[in-house]
């Protein structure tokens, strides 16, 4: 009898690596973002025009990530029903327990929903693949 082996889903090459430690989906060496903490409210948002290593261009066109906003906004309603199923078991359906249960988990975990809805969004569209970087990149831009 084989033993099937158990796959990392955290291993470098795949999507959720990239999602998860915030990387360029395509090298999955470079941050996405200018800064590791998300609660540093002047920098959470800003992004590197390119990647540093690979050269990915991170901006891709106007209006890319205006799609993060949907996979935000499913994020922050699965975040809702979850606190307010858990609200619910101990207060029932009063309005007040569940309104500031939820405004204050949904503000606190703003910054964490809004960089992974874009690292979500990216890797969509590029795909892993380690060869192009900058350093190995032969292709000159004229």
């Amino acid at each position: 009898m084989k033993f099937l082996k158990l796959i990392n889903p955290l291993k470098k090459g795949t999507k959720l690596y990239s999602i998860v430690k915030l990387k360029c989906p395509r090298c999955q060496e470079g941050d996405l973002f200018l800064t590791q903490n998300p609660y540093n409210l002047k920098m959470f948002d800003k992004m590197p025009d390119k990647c540093p290593v690979c050269g990915l261009d991170l901006r891709r066109e106007s209006g890319f990530y205006w799609g993060a906003m949907m996979v935000s906004h499913a994020t922050t309603t699965a975040i809702v029903v979850i606190v307010h199923l858990i609200v619910f078991r101990f207060y029932g359906w009063d309005i007040a327990p569940n309104i500031i249960a939820i405004i204050t988990v949904i503000l606190l975990l703003f910054p964490i929903v809004f960089r992974n809805s874009r690292a979500i969004w990216i890797n969509l569209f590029v795909s892993y693949n380690p060869a192009k970087n900058i350093h190995n990149n032969t292709m000159t831009k004229k």
